[in-house]
């Protein structure tokens, strides 16, 4: 498994990763968060299929997703809209997804990263993932819109078909 982080647009490659940073960005003030009410799910239909929207619990910080999308139910083979972050990773999950979120939250800004995984055909799929925090009627951070870029890589495609 290989694994990188960054804060800023400059490194992803994913068009999606990068709209998704332009619109956290325009809509960064005066708060210097975006809120949830800013983001029109009609305008960024294109993007839907790869987010997810979830919600943060502070104490005991918990991730809670509100919505999954359609591709990423499909690359993942599972919907976990309405489950917890913690109850789906267990303990011994290498990606650590809890303290990126936690990272984002607490500095208030977009943490974005590449992942490389290995499929059980032997072969190998990159994605990029952005995680964007967001108001919800006040300054604190209370939800975040996660977006996951897979590229050309479905479940069925030709070498990876074995995954």
């Amino acid at each position: 498994m290989f694994l990188q982080t960054w804060t800023g647009p400059e490194l992803a490659k994913s068009t999606l990763v990068r709209t998704l940073y332009d619109w956290w960005s325009a809509h960064a003030a005066p708060l210097g968060i975006p809120d949830r009410s800013a983001f029109d799910l009609i305008e960024h239909r294109l993007l839907m299929p790869n987010v997810m929207i979830s919600e943060v619990e502070p104490e005991p910080f918990r991730i809670r997703y509100r919505l999954v999308g359609t591709r990423v139910v499909a690359n993942l083979g599972v919907d976990f809209t309405g489950r917890y972050l913690d109850e789906l990773i267990g303990p011994d999950f290498r990606v650590p997804w809890f303290d990126y979120y936690r990272q984002a939250y607490a500095e208030r800004r977009p943490l974005m990263g590449t992942l490389t995984e290995p499929t059980k055909s032997g072969s190998t799929f990159t994605y990029e993932f952005g995680l964007f925090p967001l108001a919800r009627g006040g300054a604190e951070v209370k939800q975040f819109i996660a977006l996951e870029d897979y590229f050309d890589f479905t479940l069925t495609s030709g070498a990876l078909a074995g995954l």
